[in-house]
């Protein structure tokens, strides 16, 4: 059963990176790599999405702090 659960999961986690992958305008579609980690990283999802997830939060503090840092 936890088997079943994590490929569930594993699949939503494909089925949504796969969807931001497609509209992204920026990536090539054509790029191996990109690919690569498209199918590779959801089959990590216990560490990918975690970690992914600090990034962006990460990042959005950085921005929110560079625009206080800009008014003041």
């Amino acid at each position: 059963m936890i088997i079943i659960g994590y490929f569930l999961i594993a699949l939503i986690v494909f089925l949504v990176w796969f969807q931001r992958f497609w509209n992204d305008t920026s990536t090539s579609k054509k790029d191996l790599i990109s690919w690569v980690a498209l199918v590779l990283g959801p089959l990590f999802w216990p560490v990918v999405l975690p970690f992914s997830l600090f990034q962006l939060n990460s990042k959005k503090t950085e921005v929110e702090t560079a625009k206080y840092d800009g008014e003041s």
